[in-house]
């Protein structure tokens, strides 16, 4: 079987069913593993946060996911819960169009809990599954996360929820360090872009130890699909926004 891991689709539904044909996904044939932020930025959270809950129940146990920080920030926005430094209902953070999905005619000068008490009540199946999501998978070769292990745990299943969402620069620069029982991680979060040093290239990005496979769609770039065979080789598939 194949394994197949995409990150960071933010709302690109129409683009991530047109990746999946080009790699010829067949759902009891591959494993496919989505690793997180499914909403903000492009203009179908809803669909893709639906996507994702078909190809996880059609998947016969082929197919999980994982949630990111896009994930809980959409979710702490529904409970309330105010970011210090992004304030969800801006075009920044892309919660103004993960919103209007899935209520449509929001404005954010509109009353937020207006639209709060309606997604919550119309959509609570997705919401529910999107509460549900864990932080990490693996396998006997690979580490599957978000955004990245904690390089200060002896055991990288003690990292916090809040950095197996979030965390950047501390678990980049400790590659090659890492305490992964000779695995490699594989991550989103970061956008390859960044990763190379390079605005143009979106492609996944290989360390010693960590692979980031977010082609940076929310920014323009492109939706990422990194493809591992029974012998674990890599190979890699792209698109650039078609939603």
């Amino acid at each position: 079987m194949r394994t197949i891991a995409i990150s960071d689709i933010h709302g690109h539904a129409r683009t991530l069913i047109a990746l999946l044909e080009k790699i010829h996904y067949e759902p009891t044939q591959d494993r496919l593993y989505l690793l997180g932020d499914y909403v903000d930025g492009g203009p179908d959270s809803l669909g893709t946060v639906r996507m994702v809950m078909d190809l996880c129940a059609q998947g016969a146990g082929n197919t999980q996911a994982l949630g990111g920080n896009h994930d809980e920030l959409f979710l702490n926005w529904l409970d309330g819960k105010k970011h210090r430094l992004l304030p969800y209902a801006k075009n920044r953070t892309g919660g103004l169009q993960t919103i209007t999905s899935f209520w449509p005619g929001f404005a954010a000068q509109q009353d937020q809990a207006q639209a709060r008490s309606a997604i919550l009540h119309h959509y609570a199946k997705e919401i529910t599954f999107l509460r549900t999501l864990p932080d990490w998978l693996e396998d006997d070769r690979h580490i599957y996360v978000h955004a990245g292990i904690d390089p200060k745990q002896p055991d990288w299943k003690s990292t916090s929820a809040r950095d197996f969402r979030w965390l950047r620069g501390r678990f980049h620069r400790a590659d090659g360090t890492l305490n992964t029982n000779n695995r490699t991680v594989i991550f989103g979060h970061d956008a390859c872009s960044n990763l190379h040093g390079n605005p143009g290239l979106h492609s996944p990005w290989f360390g010693s130890q960590i692979i980031g496979i977010d082609g940076g769609i929310k920014f323009g770039g492109h939706l990422n699909a990194l493809l591992i065979d029974e012998s674990g080789i890599f190979t890699s598939a792209s698109l650039p926004s078609i939603d």
